[in-house]
């Protein structure tokens, strides 16, 4: 999530495998994080809801939600092994 707070692309490629680091794009990290940043900035919590295990994939979920006590998101990130292979912000 820091990452995302902070529109550092470089630090959110860090943790994904390959097929996560070629499928998301600068421009698709932008135009998730970009309108996120200002909220983040103010203040945000997440809470962990738990995790699914699909197939050769963990599934973890977490409620994102923000200082100013506006619309929450489901972080929903995926891992093989101890690489991120998908993250969905809804």
């Amino acid at each position: 999530m820091d990452a995302t707070a902070t529109g550092n692309y470089e630090l959110f490629l860090t943790v994904g495998d390959s097929d996560y680091r070629t499928d998301i794009t600068k421009e698709i990290f932008d135009q998730v994080s970009s309108p996120l940043i200002p909220r983040m900035s103010e203040g945000y919590t997440t809470t962990y809801f738990g995790h699914l295990k699909q197939g050769e994939t963990q599934t973890y979920l977490w409620k994102l939600s923000f200082a100013d006590d506006g619309h929450e998101f489901i972080v929903r990130m995926g891992m093989i092994g101890d690489k991120v292979n998908l993250i969905w912000i809804t």
